[in-house]
């Protein structure tokens, strides 16, 4: 199968066309989407919009699955398909001085020439093996399916039955399946760049969407997520959670104090929710907010660690996006807690950093394209903190009036607005703000490109 991978840092929106005219493709950076809640599938009537949308964005998804990690034809170091591969994505070649008298072939350069760290400056190469682009449509399909499967209330359904094929597919199958560790992920290439690096556990922090679709299938007793298939998961989660935990490259990851330690703590502790370890789960949940958080929120809201890269907007709103999914997740593993109120060494909290990110200009550092990653962010924040003054809502209204639509919006509740509308397409007998009239015939059309098209483009949406 073909599929075109295409990256714009983090946050991606893919415009296309169907029936009803649905907001475009995101990607989020990650979410922890309440399992429970998923179950239940109990929705207010002001969720039409996103509903319409999440079961347009699943069918899209599945169309090009399944997906797995023996798609490539290059081969790790190990020689074994099933090993998980990818190349640093800001590693550039320098092959000035290797004493070649002839034109090197890529693979050549691939080995030979020392590889050099160009931040922010994305190596196109490095798609030519796209486990990661293959990953990253597989956990945003699972976590979909699993939210139009809810909206079925049926025990079996089509989306189900995807999640369970593709789970197979990529993790289960002797043939298909992802041995259990990240040992050649993000390579940085070159003589001695043929080992795997910290940095690749990036890589699979699209985990946290596919525990909480499998979760929420689990909990709500789907006859496609069998015993067997719950057994096998758990057994392939225990090792690889055993790989990140003693593994010299898990153990450097998890340590970072930017957003790649955020990403690495959450994973953890959505594995460990998995394997229905949860003093395992709050217990990385809390490793993470007595240690490195308390370093990445300074006395003004800014992130220090990540307003010194090359694209500042951008990483401030990915390791927020990060910090919002960790504080879910310990939420949910341990209902007493409250990680949100949690504050740092200068006594800020995750407010703080998103009413600081909102001050910020994109186009100071030329990331005006990148605005878009910042509504999910201020959705999830207006959601849990409250919006008594309606900042938040006027934010969302001036720069994406079409929120109500965005898939987010059915779990980041309660959010009102004037883009709500209610609709008689939910599941749930909540009332609306908004006008009453059906979702389809309120909603402005956004689509440019028609869903074939769309799943071409998804690919490797990373931030890094």
């Amino acid at each position: 199968m073909f599929l075109f991978s295409f990256s714009l840092f983090s946050l991606v929106l893919f415009r296309f066309v169907r029936a009803d005219d649905v907001q475009p493709f995101t990607s989020y950076d990650n979410d922890f989407v309440d399992p429970d809640f998923i179950a239940a599938g109990i929705y207010a009537n002001t969720t039409g919009g996103a509903q319409e949308t999440i079961t347009s964005w699943a069918e899209s998804l599945s169309a090009w699955g399944p997906w797995s990690v023996t798609n490539k034809t290059i081969l790790a170091p190990s020689g074994n398909k099933n090993d998980y591969m990818s190349w640093a994505p800001y590693f550039w070649p320098n092959c000035t001085g290797v004493g070649n008298t002839t034109v090197l072939t890529p693979q050549q350069i691939w080995v030979t020439c020392p590889y050099i760290d160009l931040d922010g400056q994305f190596n196109p190469d490095r798609l030519t093996i796209d486990n990661i682009g293959e990953f990253f449509n597989l956990s945003d399909s699972i976590l979909y399916n699993a939210l139009a499967h809810s909206f079925q209330n049926k025990s079996s359904s089509v989306y189900s039955q995807n999640i369970a094929r593709f789970v197979d597919t990529w993790f289960l199958n002797n043939d298909t399946g992802m041995n259990p560790n990240l040992n050649y992920a993000q390579m940085e290439r070159g003589p001695t760049g043929q080992v795997g690096t910290h940095t690749g556990v990036l890589d699979l922090k699209g985990m946290v969407k596919i525990v909480s679709g499998i979760m929420s299938l689990r909990k709500s007793n789907s006859t496609d997520w069998t015993a067997n298939m719950d057994a096998a998961m758990i057994s392939w989660t225990q090792r690889y959670i055993t790989w990140l935990e003693t593994n010299k490259l898990g153990i450097e990851e998890c340590a970072s104090l930017n957003n790649h330690g955020t990403f690495c703590f959450n994973q953890l502790a959505a594995l460990k929710l998995l394997v229905n370890d949860i003093p395992g789960s709050v217990n990385a949940s809390n490793t993470y907010f007595n240690g490195i958080y308390k370093g990445q929120i300074n006395s003004t809201g800014d992130q220090p660690f990540e307003a010194t890269r090359t694209h500042p907007y951008h990483y401030r709103n990915y390791n927020l996006a990060a910090m919002i999914t960790s504080a879910r997740l310990l939420k949910y593993a341990d209902p007493t807690s409250d990680p949100w109120n949690l504050t740092t060494k200068d006594g800020t909290t995750i407010r703080d950093a998103m009413n600081f990110v909102m001050t910020v200009n994109p186009n100071t550092h030329g990331e005006g394209d990148d605005v878009a990653e910042i509504y999910p962010n201020i959705a999830a924040i207006a959601s849990t903190y409250g919006d008594p003054n309606g900042t938040y809502v006027a934010f969302l209204k001036a720069g994406f009036p079409e929120y109500a639509w965005d898939a987010d919006f059915l779990w980041d509740q309660p959010l009102a607005g004037d883009g709500v509308v209610t609709t008689s397409n939910s599941t749930g007998s909540g009332s609306g703000s908004g006008s009453g009239k059906s979702a389809a015939s309120t909603h402005r059309g956004l689509g440019v490109l028609s869903a074939a098209i769309l799943a071409l483009l998804v690919g490797a949406v990373v931030g890094w």
